[in-house]
């Protein structure tokens, strides 16, 4: 898929170019704080597939020893996990309007979802992070 996005505000737009339709929830607490909820993520991006525009209103805070969060300085959306180790970046669903080829397929770190709330999708649930 090639998608465009953007943050609240507008200021920051990314476009992504070849980006896999598989569609991820992160239940961890850290993605739950930062994001309000679980992080429904866009497949890992390179960043060749990447193009930012107001790349310099973007923050970037250390939420662990081997990842960044990315947000907007202007409105606070949240933008991006980025892994530190592997140099991926998963971008939040909610940024991009056209995700018509997104399928939901897995759902991490379910061992931390919340008991009040269940998706109604049929995916691959893992308590923690699958081994690769």
């Amino acid at each position: 898929m090639n998608l465009s996005g953007r943050c609240l505000c507008g200021q920051v737009t990314i476009e992504l170019t070849e980006v896999h339709p598989q569609v991820t929830a992160c239940h961890c607490s850290m993605c739950q704080k930062f994001h309000g909820g679980p992080f429904l993520a866009l497949a890992a991006c390179s960043r060749d597939q990447i193009t930012f525009t107001g790349e310099s209103l973007i923050q970037r805070y250390n939420s662990s020893n081997w990842a960044q969060r990315g947000l907007c300085r202007q409105c606070g959306s949240s933008l991006f996990y980025y892994a530190q180790e592997t140099a991926e970046f998963f971008f939040a669903t909610g940024l991009f309007q056209e995700l018509t080829e997104a399928v939901f397929t897995e759902e991490i770190y379910t061992k931390d979802q919340p008991l009040f709330y269940h998706f109604a999708e049929r995916t691959r649930r893992w308590p923690e992070l699958p081994s690769s």
